[in-house]
């Protein structure tokens, strides 16, 4: 049951990502932001897999959450947005969800 709410919770950002680009027609910049998020938590998981001692699920989370922050700022200015609340608003609340589904799988294997 957790790892299905882990996938639920990593889609979420790539929904939200189609659904601005079906409404717009042509702004797919969210998916972008979505993918570079993504990395992040998949860097971050890989990096942690290669540790003797496995993280604890709050730090493993936590270093998905900074790390897929981060990156997804990064995508979003690489694009050309300027740097402000709305764009910490975005990339905080997608790595909030990769960071939540990290947490939720790491229980899992617990």
């Amino acid at each position: 049951m957790l790892k299905a709410l882990s996938a639920v919770l990593a889609a979420l950002p790539f929904a939200f990502g189609l659904i601005r680009a079906v409404q717009t027609g042509t702004d797919v910049r969210y998916v972008w932001v979505a993918v570079a998020a993504m990395a992040g938590g998949m860097i971050v998981t890989a990096v942690a897999r290669g540790f003797r001692r496995p993280l604890k699920p709050v730090s493993l989370a936590a270093a998905v959450f900074v790390v897929s922050t981060a990156l997804a700022v990064v995508a979003a200015m690489l694009q050309g947005t300027r740097l402000g609340p709305g764009l910490l608003v975005v990339a905080a609340s997608f790595a909030a969800c990769f960071a939540a589904a990290s947490f939720l799988s790491a229980l899992s294997r617990r």
